[in-house]
């Protein structure tokens, strides 16, 4: 039982598919359609980005107080993004330059995401809270299975109440939102994630990490452990029978073949799971405006579960007895 991670998931879940930022890998020149970055995963057709350089805060720049935004047409592999429409401006990799996803020309920054809710909020931002509310349980098997309910609420604030433009910018966040967390029912929440050394091809028996303290202490032999890349979904999980260490790499062979194929230039990882959520939603989702301090602020509030076990051990120890000292030696009587 720790609400605390479950909340952490939820901002880093948040972050990673809000704010999604990737940078530029070559110039981008004005007309073009066709944009080169590190990495799309995040990145969908129809989403919006805008494109934005270091020299945004500089004076002397070309950019200065100035961006682009552009709505994504495709998503060709997981180097190559295609534009709705041509470039109007040129993106330099001398300026540093990167786009950013975003909702309604209305980006929301990293440090608008926060953990519990607050007296005062940004006005003139889009703003998300994550606060704890609860958590239930019920036996779900005897003996050790506990069925725990963590209830956490998300309150996201819009920008103006007087226009409906910023109405509709509040349910456009609260839709993203909302869809960001029910299509990742199995929250992942302190799971550790490591790069794959080399592919791993259909037929194979071995992945290779990384060889660190981290790594050696979380991939094991017994562990279990499941891959990703940006081309192919987290798969079941295969364990470990036998752990080999040589060359900076640690090998691990699996008792089993692999039936995907995983690409280091697709980003694989290799996951090892911390904590299981066999059902997450969000049930409900509630419109109006809330207070804070002299604003009044439009916000939409969703209302999120979450359910894991808890194995707890048995027997039990009765932990209700009065302290006592060391046991003395039994003392007895010697008769006459």
């Amino acid at each position: 039982m720790n609400i605390e991670g479950v909340v952490d998931a939820i901002i880093d879940l948040i972050k990673v598919n809000l704010i999604a930022k990737t940078d530029l890998t070559s110039d981008a020149s004005t007309g073009d359609v066709i944009v080169k970055v590190e990495n799309s995963f995040n990145f969908l057709p129809g989403q919006e980005i805008v494109l934005i350089d270091y020299g945004y805060n500089d004076p002397s720049s070309e950019h200065y107080n100035s961006f682009e935004y552009a709505v994504v047409k495709s998503v060709i592999d997981t180097n190559t993004i295609e534009l709705n429409t041509p470039l109007i401006s040129s993106w330099l990799l001398s300026e540093e330059s990167f786009i950013q996803k975003t909702i309604a020309h209305s980006p929301l920054y990293e440090q608008n995401v926060l953990y519990g809710d607050r007296e005062v909020i940004p006005t003139d931002e889009v703003a998300i809270t994550i606060e704890p509310m609860s958590i239930s349980n019920d036996w779900i098997y005897i003996q050790g299975g506990l069925n725990e309910e963590s209830r956490v609420q998300i309150t996201i604030y819009g920008q103006s109440t007087e226009t409906d433009e910023g109405m509709r910018i509040l349910n456009k966040y609260s839709k993203a939102v909302y869809d960001i967390l029910n299509l990742n029912m199995h929250l992942n929440v302190n799971d550790i994630q490591t790069p794959l050394f080399d592919d791993i091809n259909i037929g194979d028996d071995t992945f290779c990490i990384c060889d660190n303290e981290e790594n050696r202490k979380n991939f094991t032999v017994g562990g279990s452990y499941s891959f990703q890349d940006n081309l192919t979904p987290r798969c079941a999980e295969y364990c470990v029978s036998e752990v080999n260490i040589s060359g900076g790499e640690i090998c691990l062979k699996t008792k089993r073949e692999f039936n995907k194929k995983y690409s280091k230039n697709e980003f694989a990882i290799a996951i090892k799971m911390n904590r299981y959520f066999y059902d997450t939603r969000v049930d409900s989702v509630t419109f109006g405006v809330i207070q804070k301090g002299s604003a009044v602020l439009r916000a939409s509030q969703l209302s999120w579960f979450g359910k894991e076990v808890n194995e707890l051990p048995f027997p039990q120890y009765d932990r209700k007895s009065i302290c006592f000292d060391k046991n003395s030696p039994c003392e007895t009587t010697s008769s006459p």
